[in-house]
């Protein structure tokens, strides 16, 4: 990854309840001085570094060293004691064909993950302590919108099936031994003010050779945004799911 953390990288009007937000509500609910904490796929561990001050301790990992190293530096600049942030591949491919968390067998009262993978779920059991929490925030495709056909080719996208998410973590679960205990959708507009930003997000993750620069864009760009923009500006729906589990005691 080109940037120095999970972030999003353009300036855009979203409304509230649109799930990024009520995942972080959430997990602060469930937040409490007793608990001791997992993040899977944290990134520069922005999450956890919020919520270490009210947790007993937090451990955060992602397979990104870079992003590790942001989050072990933003904890010391902090001050907090009570972080663990770990480099690692939890994924089946990295730990001989079965998928490993960084952790001992019942040491987490709480396990959050916000858009990171779902493989995760498979050993979640293991390291969760009877009554534990899980939460996840899932994104969604975009759907298309009336001008993504006439956006330059390598910004494009395909939308998928809207109704895929749930019937994936639930098999998950299950083969985890473990159940569906609440679920959430959240299906709302995303403005974007101006061609700029709206590259920035239809860039977010390439490399500068797989996308066209913004000059040579520019024109075609705006011509979208004179052509379907409103008085905020151009609207996409931004599509989130969140879900809860809990450990049988």
């Amino acid at each position: 990854m080109l940037q120095p953390g999970y972030r999003y990288p353009w300036r855009s009007h979203l409304e509230p309840w649109h799930g990024e937000d009520m995942y972080r509500e959430l997990v602060s609910k469930h937040v409490q001085a007793d608990v001791d904490v997992l993040d899977i796929a944290c990134a520069q561990g922005e999450i956890a570094l919020e919520i270490a001050p009210r947790s007993r301790s937090i451990t955060g990992y992602d397979r990104i060293a870079a992003w590790i190293a942001v989050a072990q530096q933003s904890a010391r600049e902090s001050g907090l004691t009570n972080t663990n942030f770990v480099c690692h591949d939890s994924s089946a491919e990295a730990n001989g064909g079965q998928v490993r968390l960084p952790a001992k067998a019942a040491s987490f009262d709480l396990l959050i993950c916000s858009k990171g993978p779902f493989h995760w779920i498979e050993d979640a059991r293991r390291v969760a302590r009877p009554g534990a929490v899980l939460l996840m925030l899932v994104p969604d495709m975009t759907p298309l919108t009336a001008w993504t056909a006439e956006l330059p080719e390598q910004l494009r996208w395909q939308e998928g099936n809207p109704n895929w998410a749930r019937p994936a973590i639930e098999q998950r679960l299950t083969a985890a031994g473990l159940a569906l205990h609440s679920w959430w959708s959240f299906d709302v507009p995303e403005l974007f003010p101006n061609p700029e930003e709206l590259y920035a997000w239809r860039t977010w993750g390439s490399t500068p050779d797989e996308v066209p620069p913004f000059v040579q864009v520019a024109a075609n760009l705006e011509r979208i945004f004179s052509q379907y923009a409103g008085p905020q500006g151009l609207e996409i729906r931004r599509r989130r799911y969140l879900w809860k589990a809990i450990v049988p005691k």
